[in-house]
């Protein structure tokens, strides 16, 4: 076994038989004592008998303090209550607003109701300055009818040759008017008309039970209509570009004659057909983006008239927004 030397600390081999007794260093040369051997040893008395651990006493219970008494006169403030939720005092606010189910019911029939106004004021107009110098409505539209004139601004450098190419948009505009009318008469039958009978007139008896959804569908046709009218252009706008595109092909007649139908010439022309119909400053007038937005609303307003029915008596819906 190997001994450490408490005189020089350095190792030692030590033979086994020396434990308990004295060996001396190799280096040193001085006598160190060798500790005995240990062995083990398991007592029979100690291995049968089993460690038992009593359980932890349980804790005190708490003893219930009574709150302080408040002061004479005072009253405890009331919970906010925010969308049927109480919410503490002062730590959130809110604004909001509720959609009243009669205003759902009526909207549709005004809506259509200011669209049929809005049909006698000019949907597309050619201005000069802040004056409009031709301007069209959609019943004129409908029927081809020339554009109304301001002759003193016409006079005054805007040719007006054009006018004979004017072109009817019935294709358009006739099922838009059919079904304006069609959703208007339905809307204000289920509106303003408590006394109206369906049973007296025998082509509406079936047609009674599906009035709310016969008004949504017309309003939304007509503002599909209407889109599609804007996007194609009305019959004056067609009409002045016809005249300015043939306007500038005759400017560049020769140049087509010797170059041929180039890409770069081609675009030439296009944008100088882009440039000459600014002059005329055609512009879609504010009624008709009103008729847009009422006809929008009006189809919106059909659409939830079914949901809000279904609430019966429940408290009307409540747009919140909490900060």
């Amino acid at each position: 076994m190997r001994q450490v030397c408490p005189h020089c600390y350095t190792n030692n081999e030590v033979a086994d038989e020396l434990a308990g007794k004295g060996a001396t260093c190799s280096y040193c040369g001085k006598t160190f004592p060798v500790p005995a051997r240990f062995t083990a040893q398991v007592s029979a008395a100690a291995s049968g008998a089993v460690a038992v651990v009593a359980p932890p006493a349980p804790a005190p219970a708490p003893v219930p303090v009574a709150p302080p008494e408040p002061p004479p006169g005072f009253l405890p403030p009331e919970p906010v209550v925010s969308g049927g939720l109480p919410v503490a005092a002062g730590t959130v606010k809110e604004i909001g607003f509720s959609i009243p189910p009669q205003l759902v019911a009526w909207l549709p029939a005004v809506a259509l109701t200011l669209v049929f106004v809005l049909t006698f004021f000019p949907w597309v107009a050619s201005y000069r300055g802040n004056s409009a110098v031709y301007s069209q409505r959609p019943w004129g539209a409908l029927v081809g009818g020339t554009p109304a004139r301001n002759f003193k601004l016409e006079d005054a450098g805007i040719p007006g040759g054009w006018l004979d190419k004017v072109r009817s948009d019935w294709k358009i505009l006739l099922p838009f008017f059919f079904l304006l009318l069609v959703g208007l008469a339905f809307a204000w039958a289920e509106r303003g008309l408590k006394s109206f009978d369906p049973r007296k007139v025998p082509p509406l008896v079936k047609l009674w039970p599906w009035r709310k959804f016969i008004v949504g569908a017309c309003a939304t046709l007509c503002l599909l209509f209407l889109i599609g009218q804007l996007t194609y252009g009305f019959g004056m706008e067609r009409a002045l570009r016809t005249q300015v595109a043939g306007e500038v092909s005759a400017r560049f007649e020769p140049e087509l004659a010797k170059v041929g139908d180039s890409p770069a010439l081609k675009e030439k022309v296009e944008y100088t057909i882009e440039q000459e119909l600014r002059k005329y400053d055609i512009e879609h007038t504010t009624w008709a983006c009103l008729a847009v937005t009422f006809l929008a609303l009006g189809a919106l307003a059909a659409m939830l008239r079914p949901c809000f029915d279904a609430r019966g008596d429940k408290p009307a819906p409540r747009f919140l927004l909490r900060y």
